[in-house]
């Protein structure tokens, strides 16, 4: 374990993102404090400081093997709360433009867990509280930071300050850093908004006894720029599917029973509507709609010493795409390679790079629909590998070794790169 050479670090936010970050910072400070305006309880209850926690959330092998690195034994744990251990070349049904992805009959190294996000939060939650020098405050909000000439050095509640040799926020889409900076009469990051007007509305069902899945985890995928429609279906915890509908372009799914199942019904394949139809509700139907990709460039200001930001804080990406909690864990690498090194370079700098692929993959899909606001228009080498890339995937659905491929790149286990091996080049193109 790293020497630790400084005193105390603050963490504004114990959700996903705060709590890897604490987990790394405690090999490099005395003392790490996480504080977060919820009471933060160690079970798998939703959080007012989450509004978007009761939503289906999915970890991809990246994440789940960063988890496994930093809290070796949590596949235990994961597994004795009842979440659910699935390989996403066996387990992952897949419908998109009027075709199923292959899956393979065994397991091909492809792991996760599905489950709850209050169920995964709470089982990180407890590890990070078994490290003797990560401190909880919660209930407490942070209202400033405390700048002391051109370094930040803690952060103001309410009641008092709290003083820090390091910041760290990870509050979320709720973030004020930007606020707080400019109210320094710091130069704020400036930002980029893309929203493709996606909302989605989820339920809980019981799974029927009689009911035997094919797949643990369902998509059926929409397809810009005309289908705007989705449908994703997850086995979690305690026997139960999380089941949710998205609309693109402003089409919500409704939140009253009987305009939700026709909406289900108007999915480009029955199986998600099939599957909900025999099955017993065990929840209300919740929608959430805060789901525009919001990039701040934190990486084009002069921060100032003493701050650092990560997570959604900084990158939050439209959840349809699956890639926020790992994005999150990939943050916490950087953060560690970040404070192993005696000369820091610039952290912002670093994590954009760490950013750039899934804020390129989800905005450049949502994109593709005409009513996305903010919407980017391709450069032409862009184009001509977003032509590619389309071929790619339809190559994928018909062909295994292609949609492997495609998935180690979705998962982030393989560089972009992957999908010009001469193999696939073959494949996709003759």
């Amino acid at each position: 374990m790293p020497i630790q050479q400084n005193q105390h670090a603050i963490v504004i936010g114990g959700s996903i993102a705060g709590l890897l970050a604490a987990r790394v910072l405690s090999e490099y400070f005395h003392q790490v404090t996480i504080v977060d305006r919820d009471q933060l309880p160690l079970t798998a209850e939703p959080r007012r400081g989450v509004p978007q926690s009761v939503q289906p959330h999915v970890l991809f092998t990246k994440g789940y093997r960063i988890l496994e690195a930093l809290f070796p034994g949590i596949d235990d744990a994961l597994a004795t709360a009842g979440a659910i251990p699935f390989d996403w070349g066996k387990d992952f049904l897949y419908f998109q433009a009027g075709r199923w992805s292959p899956t393979t009959e065994t397991p091909v190294g492809l792991e996760s867990y599905t489950c709850t996000r209050p169920l995964l939060e709470s089982i990180i939650r407890q590890q990070v509280s078994k490290i003797a020098n990560i401190d909880f405050l919660p209930g407490q909000r942070v209202i400033g930071l405390l700048l002391n000439q051109t370094v930040i050095q803690g952060v103001k509640l309410p009641n008092g300050e709290l003083t820090a040799q390091l910041v760290v926020d990870a509050s979320g889409r709720s973030t004020h850093v930007p606020q707080w900076l400019e109210t320094l009469g710091i130069t704020p990051p400036p930002i980029t908004v893309i929203d493709p007007g996606l909302g989605y509305t989820t339920r809980r069902y019981r799974i029927p006894s009689q009911f035997q899945p094919d797949g643990r985890v369902l998509l059926i995928s929409q397809v810009p720029p005309d289908q705007t429609r989705l449908g994703y279906l997850a086995q979690v915890e305690n026997d139960q599917w999380i089941a949710t509908l998205g609309g693109y372009a402003h089409d919500y799914p409704p939140i009253e029973e009987q305009g939700f199942l026709q909406f289900a019904q108007s999915l480009d394949h029955p199986a998600f509507y099939e599957a909900i139809a025999q099955a017993e509700p065990v929840s209300d139907i919740q929608a959430h709609r805060a789901t525009m990709n919001r990039l701040y460039h934190y990486e084009k200001i002069a921060m100032p010493e003493g701050l650092i930001a990560i997570g959604d804080a900084v990158c939050a990406l439209c959840p349809i795409y699956g890639q926020g909690m790992t994005v999150s864990a990939l943050a916490s690498l950087v953060l560690q390679q970040w404070l192993a090194k005696s000369q820091k370079p610039n952290f912002q700098k670093q994590l954009a790079r760490s950013n750039a692929f899934a804020w390129s993959l989800a905005t450049g899909s949502d994109s593709k629909f005409p009513t996305t606001k903010g919407a980017i228009a391709p450069k032409s080498g862009a184009k001509l590998f977003q032509v590619y890339l389309d071929r790619l995937m339809a190559t994928a659905q018909k062909d295994v070794e292609v949609h492997l491929a495609f998935l180690q790149m979705a998962h982030m286990l393989k560089p972009p790169s992957i999908v010009f091996h001469p193999k696939l080049v073959l494949k996709t193109l003759f």
